[in-house]
């Protein structure tokens, strides 16, 4: 929540802030390898041939729970009606990615402060 939150007050995710041009020594993301959103992981696993994909997270983080109970009405409502014109308009969304899509916004997903993703090469 806290890194969603961030990213829509500034652009940025949490612990991926502005890196500075031409510094290399200062190019860095915190340790962090990028800000890949879990839905593009596994869709990129899926690609690749992988298969078993499995969300799990580190800890849930005191900040994003509070967030979460004032937000999540908000979230459902949204995701109800996005995901809807997702399906009747566009189509992009089918049975082959509806349950990695949906998992992005669970309670887990929402509040861990690290999300681990695993798969298992075909």
């Amino acid at each position: 929540m806290k890194s969603r939150i961030r990213f829509l007050l500034v652009g940025f995710y949490n612990l991926f802030g502005p890196l500075h041009v031409k510094e290399g020594a200062l190019h860095h993301g915190g340790g962090h390898i990028n800000p890949l959103s879990y839905f593009y992981l596994a869709h990129s696993l899926l690609d690749a041939d992988f298969e078993d994909i499995k969300l799990t997270f580190d800890k849930k983080q005191k900040t994003s729970v509070f967030l979460l109970f004032l937000l999540y009405p908000l979230i459902l409502l949204g995701s109800f009606v996005i995901n809807r014109k997702e399906v009747r308009k566009y189509k992009t969304i089918d049975a082959h990615n509806k349950n990695y899509l949906y998992e992005m916004n669970s309670i887990g997903c929402l509040t861990g402060r690290t999300i681990i993703v695993s798969a298992r090469k075909v």
